[in-house]
């Protein structure tokens, strides 16, 4: 039995339903990863989440997963957005910790603000999803959620650091799970 054999059911009994995936397979590459779609049961939020990128994040001190959760209606950001990230983690065989910043030199999400993301816990889930425990209670993988920033926001926490965003963010009760929300710095 594999260390990560939990892993669907964690899935499913914090983020919902597993729809579908995409195959390994894209562009006639492998790349080493399946892009993974759940339905939450209020039916109002998707998630896209890697499955297989833990064997490519390589000095992580646990092997990373990616997740994004959006607006139902916002799939396909949450799909590019959680692809472009994977692809660039693969790509430079690198692996990205709580507070990282991932930004793109221009909008990111066409018709948004969004340019890239902050990695971090989820910020609508308790503790217990953004790991991963084996049968014997160990911690085996971690759950790094990509939540959509902008360029604004990205500047405020190269400046100030992510707890300055934080506040700005419940000040403004902003919904992280909206990428057509304003900039909040």
């Amino acid at each position: 039995m594999s260390r990560f054999s939990g892993f669907p059911a964690h899935i499913e009994k914090h983020v919902g339903r597993v729809r579908g995936a995409d195959g390994r397979i894209a562009g006639g590459r492998d790349r080493g990863y399946h892009l993974v779609y759940c339905d939450h049961a209020d039916g109002a939020h998707v998630t896209v989440l890697t499955s297989g990128l833990r064997d490519r994040t390589a000095g992580a001190p646990l092997p990373q997963e990616l997740v994004c959760t959006l607006q139902a209606d916002q799939e396909l950001h949450a799909r590019h957005l959680t692809g472009v990230i994977a692809e660039l983690l693969t790509e430079s065989n690198s692996r990205v910790g709580y507070g990282a910043l991932i930004m793109n030199d221009r909008v990111l999400l066409p018709e948004t603000e969004i340019a890239g993301a902050l990695a971090a816990p989820h910020p609508y889930l308790g503790d217990e999803f953004d790991v991963l425990l084996d049968e014997t209670g160990q911690p085996v993988l971690q759950l790094i959620t990509l939540v959509p920033i902008t360029r604004g926001e990205a500047q405020l926490v190269a400046r100030y650091g992510r707890d300055a965003l934080y506040d700005r963010w419940e000040e403004t009760s902003a919904n992280l799970l909206d990428i057509h929300r304003p900039c909040a710095a």
